[in-house]
């Protein structure tokens, strides 16, 4: 905050802190001293306040401690003129503390003793375990020595080092980060085979530390006091986030190994390309409208739909076959191998989701035969009619599978009450039926062939959406960020590529040319059986 709105604030609140000065001391002269010291003190120092609404909770903090720095300078005034110099004519008397001197003396104890604290929680896990060690355990250095496996002139220098770091930590006024009362939203963005990353941010602390540690490399120690959590307890954190391959440790500091789409980068990204998708949108589905005589000579389940849920499922897959095409002639890499296993990109989001216009999509689901498959894409527009849950995927992708060759399902019957449940699949004498439309190889070719020139048309405009989105993002994503997860134009291709889809679908029902239906309806799920 900058010191002239800080006196601003200051000047229209006058009265609350004169009136906290006077609560404390009971004496109208020092009241008015004190109230002039906290302006003083909080002007001189305001400047290093990172968040303005923690102005107040800032103020008296400051006042706190002008406080007691104002009653240990008046105990010691009163003790000069209670044991005066020789030769004074002040008479010689007893001392007595009065109660706000022996409150200073028990608060000033107090301090201290946070501080120590504080200073030891801020200690690498070496130094702090020898600390510990020594001084609490009241080992000696060769016992402290050979338990630890380090050598004696080591655990020396721990203690020379740790003492030195404490003692600069006391006299100094930390600056706790942002994080430390604004932990902030960390989401994580997998793309690949098998995820096994879907529980590591289930604790927010994670989330924490790979925000804070973005932008710049940090040690265990700058991360304590950015997170405003002991070393002792990050540790942990940190290691299983090393081991993950989602931070890197080099020279004892820790960086955050993935990209950060942030809330402000995708935001400027929609004002930048926002004009494109309404003119896409209108001329994808006044074409896909004129072939809709055509779509209903195919011989697929679905042919008798209503207009409306028929270009729903008509336009979703031309968008994901453009999609396809547009990584055909501008491909993603390869997935890397990941720590955890699987292979796959990983990326992430500093905020819940905000900018999302999906809830899970479902690519090219098999069953284990190539008998059958699906797609399953839920836009966010529309999830107040579909949504295909991912959970037990494996499970209900058989089962859909299965419905989509009216079979009996073996598969659990938890799983198929989900999926009838969510209005995707019937079950008529434990036969299986889809709620979706059913292509043949060969319709669905024909659909697609019928296609061919808008599937190009949008997988050129994906293209160069995701150049544009490269380009814009290499401002926003820090220079030295060398070996992310993904790096910086598969994440360009990926997360914005398929977001045109949404963006379509989005205009196409803001404008009015499709309808989200009120009951459950499928509208841009469909199978294929051969």
């Amino acid at each position: 905050m900058d010191r002239k709105r800080a006196a601003e604030l200051l000047a229209e609140n006058i009265t609350a802190i004169y009136g906290y000065a006077y609560d404390k001391l009971y004496d109208k002269s020092q009241a008015d001293d004190l109230a002039g010291e906290i302006v003083y003190e909080v002007l001189s120092s305001v400047e290093r306040l990172q968040n303005d609404a923690a102005f107040w909770g800032f103020v008296w903090r400051v006042a706190d401690h002008t406080l007691r720095t104002h009653l240990r300078r008046e105990k010691l005034r009163a003790r000069v003129l209670a044991f005066p110099d020789e030769g004074s004519e002040v008479s010689l008397g007893i001392y007595m503390p009065s109660p706000a001197e022996s409150y200073a003396e028990r608060e000033a104890a107090d301090e201290e003793l946070h501080l120590l604290r504080r200073e030891l929680a801020t200690l690498s896990r070496h130094r702090r375990e020898v600390t510990v060690a020594y001084y609490v355990g009241q080992k000696s250095c060769a016992v402290i020595a050979r338990e630890l496996g380090i050598s004696v002139d080591m655990v020396k220098y721990h203690l020379s080092q740790a003492r030195k770091q404490v003692k600069e930590g006391m006299n100094m006024t930390r600056k706790y980060g942002e994080k430390s009362y604004d932990p902030g939203v960390f989401r994580l963005d997998f793309w690949g085979d098998n995820n096994h990353y879907d529980r590591v941010f289930d604790r927010r602390l994670s989330g924490a530390i790979m925000l804070a540690a973005y932008d710049a490399p940090m040690t265990e120690a700058e991360l304590a006091v950015e997170t405003g959590v002991p070393a002792v307890y990050l540790e942990d954190e940190l290691d299983s986030l090393v081991a993950a391959g989602l931070m890197t440790k080099r020279e004892k500091r820790y960086r955050t190994n993935l990209i950060i789409l942030t809330d402000a980068y995708e935001k400027e990204f929609v004002r930048c390309t926002a004009e494109a998708y309404d003119t896409l949108a209108r001329e994808l589905f006044e074409a896909a409208r004129a072939l809709l005589p055509n779509v209903r000579k195919l011989d697929f389940s679905g042919q008798d739909y209503d207009d409306n849920r028929l270009l729903w499922t008509v336009l979703n897959i031309v968008l994901y076959r453009g999609y396809e095409m547009s990584c055909f002639r501008s491909p993603v890499a390869d997935p890397p191998a990941l720590p955890l296993g699987g292979h796959g990109f990983l990326f992430g989001y500093d905020n819940d989701y905000e900018n999302h216009h999906f809830k899970g999509i479902t690519g090219h689901t098999s069953n284990k035969e190539g008998t059958a498959w699906f797609t399953a894409i839920n836009y966010r527009v529309a999830v107040s009619c579909q949504i295909y849950s991912h959970f037990r995927f494996w499970e209900k992708g058989s089962i859909m599978c299965d419905a989509i060759l009216g079979l009996p399902s073996e598969g659990d019957p938890e799983v198929i009450a989900m999926l009838i449940r969510d209005h995707m699949i019937e079950s008529r004498d434990g036969v299986l039926s889809p709620l979706f439309p059913v292509f043949t190889e060969d319709s669905l070719w024909r659909l697609e062939e019928m296609m061919i020139p808008l599937r190009d048309k949008i997988g050129d405009f994906m293209i160069g959406i995701s150049d544009k989105a490269e380009e814009l993002m290499r401002r926003y994503v820090p220079q030295d960020l060398t070996e992310p997860l993904a790096g910086i134009s598969d994440v360009a291709k990926i997360h914005h590529r398929l977001d045109v889809m949404a963006f379509v679908m989005e205009a196409l029902v803001r404008n009015g040319l499709l309808t989200v239906p009120n009951e459950p309806t499928n509208l841009t799920v469909f199978g294929v059986r051969k």
